[in-house]
């Protein structure tokens, strides 16, 4: 499953010491109405507990220039992950500068399935900019770029 593409993302949330966060590329939208978010993580992952403790999060879909914080999300201490890592805290939990989209949440529902705790996060903002985001493709960062919708003709309308 490799080589399917996923969206290149870091949750954050606030901790006892500061800011916490990782990348994040199980990520689907949930529900339209309340909207609504499905986030996964690792049972054994250090920032789960302190997301679950905040209560809140963010989902930051990182944009064409934050390519390198796929990996320095996915290792490293907290404080290491968001050194030189600009970011401001905005409804309770830090989020990225230029990051295209950014959802904070609040934690209404948790399941664990394997061995993920699943986590359902209802949108308080949501912030989109102009620009591309990343995907991951085989685990690496690429821009994924809009594509033009098709002029409706009269041999694709049938």
């Amino acid at each position: 499953m490799t080589g399917l593409a996923k969206c290149a993302a870091v949750t954050t949330a606030l901790g006892p010491h500061g800011p916490v966060g990782c990348t994040t590329t199980s990520l689907m939208s949930l529900s339209v109405a309340p909207p609504s978010v499905l986030v996964a993580f690792g049972a054994g992952g250090r920032t789960l507990g302190d997301l679950l403790d905040a209560g809140r999060f963010a989902v930051n879909v990182l944009s064409q220039t934050q390519g390198p914080l796929v990996r320095r999300f996915a290792t490293g201490t907290p404080a290491q992950r968001f050194r030189n890592t600009p970011h401001a805290v905005l409804r309770g939990v830090p989020v990225l500068h230029d990051a295209a989209v950014v959802i904070t949440c609040d934690v209404a529902e948790t399941f664990t399935a394997v061995d993920h705790v699943l986590i359902v996060g209802t949108v308080r903002h949501l912030t989109a900019t102009p620009g591309s985001p990343l995907v991951l493709v085989t685990g690496e960062p690429h821009i994924a770029t809009p594509v033009q919708p098709a002029p409706a003709t009269a041999d694709n309308l049938r």
